[in-house]
């Protein structure tokens, strides 16, 4: 799906990511890599293979997009290095023409000297005459410009008839903030609530559609 946020083109992908074409520049918030594993070395039951799919998502987005650069809007790991930093790293390597930049999140705190010796960029925020960049949703946007972030998981409840509902992932945009969904396939959703104010872009298999 295609808008236009401060005279700029953007595409809403159903992948859960945002497009900006102009830059070439993919954008993905909290993809929580190595989460199963975190887990599975507390005691919880998940299989290893549980977060293969973020891979294989990964991928096939950066192949139908073909970015030149890509931010990862923070929780790009869940927690301390464990064997899925050499998953990352092949795929990296595997890319190894696009600029990868992450935003640091509240959960990355795998030390950014390995993203660096990978080319990878580790910055608190990043932007430009016009958006800036964040993990978390700034308290204060600067003047004029408009905050891409994500951290909250943004979903949205569908009701039908008979007490039916179900909850989606959706891109959240207000007039200074636009929270992106989680990318990760081992994330949850947080409702978000609909006013005059917020726009709300829920992700369908095949689409993105405004509600």
């Amino acid at each position: 799906m295609n808008i236009v946020l401060r005279d700029t083109a953007f595409t809403l992908l159903p992948e859960k990511a945002l497009y900006k074409p102009d830059e070439k520049l993919l954008i993905i918030a909290d993809v929580h890599l190595g989460k199963a594993r975190h887990f599975r070395k507390g005691g919880v039951s998940i299989p290893a293979q549980a977060q293969d799919g973020d891979y294989d998502n990964l991928r096939a987005l950066f192949n139908k997009v073909k970015p030149q650069k890509v931010y990862f809007l923070g929780d790009l790991f869940h927690s301390e290095l464990n064997n899925d930093w050499h998953d990352f790293a092949g795929l990296i390597r595997e890319y190894h023409h696009i600029g990868f930049t992450l935003v640091r999140g509240n959960h990355d705190i795998i030390d950014h000297e390995l993203f660096h010796d990978l080319g990878v960029l580790v910055v608190d925020a990043i932007g430009d005459d016009r958006f800036v960049y964040s993990h978390e949703p700034l308290e204060t946007v600067p003047n004029g410009k408009l905050n891409f972030a994500g951290h909250i998981h943004p979903g949205y409840v569908l009701s039908g008839i008979a007490r039916q509902s179900m909850k989606l992932p959706c891109f959240y945009s207000s007039e200074e903030v636009c929270i992106l969904p989680a990318f990760g396939v081992l994330t949850g959703l947080y409702s978000m609530d609909r006013t005059k104010s917020t726009d709300i872009y829920i992700i369908l298999p095949d689409s993105v559609r405004k509600i």
